[in-house]
């Protein structure tokens, strides 16, 4: 009885999909057109792959499917493939060795998972297909099918995940890590428009172990600040709002109460982000988060061009005297040691400038009846 059962194991075993053999996206035991198709399909929008699936189109190892990927599966099937591995050296090494692109972002997806969700109309609430999802710092995107529907490879939490379409306005949110995202896109409108849809990061590249989502950063950081001039043709009848799609990085002593930062911040005093509009600061942000909401005083605008700046602080309220840089001791240990930051003396003179990223900044105009104001970027 026990030889029965091995054999009928093993033959179950020599039946089961081999999804994990590279090219074979649709698991049918050979490489071929339908393969290609599959990817294609998913790099439209039009078709979810499961996590097996994704492993096995990932043919240069990068933990994304591109279009790398498909010409690289084109290749081999019309036998443009680089001869067999040397002996001594397995095939799948060798695969990675030639195909593997340099790694300039230090990035990883891990892909024992898949973010999945779904992008709708905010006020319909009906799925929308063909919206640009993407992790924008480790520069992954996918499009939505046709049931709104997306999937990615797995993003550690805290991570910003954004989605874009036409005619709406861009949205963010930081990743939670576990999926099951909705995600809602209001229509562009004379009330409603964009200010910036892309990510930015704020700061002087030296963040460490501690440092909230010290480990999402990728991008450079272009500065301690970002402005923005808009115009206007008229004064709005009431206070405009600015909304700030996403934050992540922020390192304040509320933060580490909320649990977003593990620095040794309390008894310290921050600035947090700061807003300014026209040279005058309206508002301080000293928590991370998605949807926020900045008033924008009527009687701050002018017609005609006005400007918007973003500005990030020193840690630990720093205007110039000495300060643990690098993010105080741990930031110290990740420059030794490579966990990340740059490395610094504990104590300088310099300020330390928390480094932060935050995801769209969209302009909204809340009068109903009254005749909004028409704004210029």
């Amino acid at each position: 009885m026990i030889r029965v059962l091995c054999l009928v194991g093993l033959a179950l075993l020599a039946a089961a999909p081999a999804w994990a053999e590279s090219g074979d996206v649709n698991g049918d035991g050979r490489v071929d057109a339908g393969d290609i198709r599959l990817i294609d399909e998913y790099l439209e929008g039009s078709l979810l792959l499961q996590d097996e699936q994704i492993k096995a189109a990932d043919a240069d190892g990068d933990g994304k499917i591109t279009a790398t990927d498909r010409e690289m599966l084109d290749r081999r099937l019309s036998g443009l493939a680089v001869a067999p591995a040397p002996a001594g050296r397995s095939a799948s090494a060798a695969k990675n060795q030639r195909t593997a692109p340099p790694d300039t972002s230090g990035a990883s997806i891990d892909l024992n998972s898949a973010d999945s969700g779904v992008v709708v109309d905010k006020t319909t609430g009906r799925p929308l297909a063909g919206v640009e999802v993407s992790l924008p710092d480790e520069g992954v995107t996918v499009r939505t099918d046709s049931q709104g529907r997306f999937q990615l490879p797995k993003s550690s939490a805290g991570k910003i995940l954004t989605a874009k379409a036409s005619n709406y306005a861009p949205t963010a949110m930081a990743s939670r890590g576990g999926g099951g995202f909705q995600l809602k896109l209001e229509r562009l409108s004379p009330r409603l428009q964009v200010v910036d849809d892309g990510l930015v990061h704020l700061g002087d590249n030296s963040f460490g172990p501690g440092s909230a989502n010290y480990a999402e950063f990728r991008q450079p950081a272009q500065g301690r600040s970002y402005t923005k001039t808009f115009a206007l043709d008229r004064l709005p009848q009431r206070d405009m709002i600015l909304r700030i799609g996403s934050l992540i990085g922020l390192d304040t002593p509320e933060s580490v109460a909320a649990g977003q930062s593990q620095l040794p911040l309390y008894g310290t005093s921050s600035d947090g982000l700061r807003v300014y509009l026209n040279g005058s600061l309206i508002k301080q942000i000293f928590v991370n988060g998605d949807n926020l909401p900045v008033t924008i005083p009527r009687w701050l605008l002018v017609r005609g061009n006005n400007e918007l700046r973003l500005e990030t602080h020193p840690v630990g309220g720093n205007r110039g005297g000495a300060v643990m840089s690098s993010r105080g001791f741990g930031g110290m240990l990740g420059g030794l040691f490579g966990f990340g930051g740059s490395m610094r003396f504990p104590v300088d003179s310099t300020p330390d400038y928390d480094d932060i990223e935050f995801a769209h900044l969209v302009l909204e105009d809340p009068s109903s009846n009254e005749r909004p104001s028409r704004v210029e970027f």
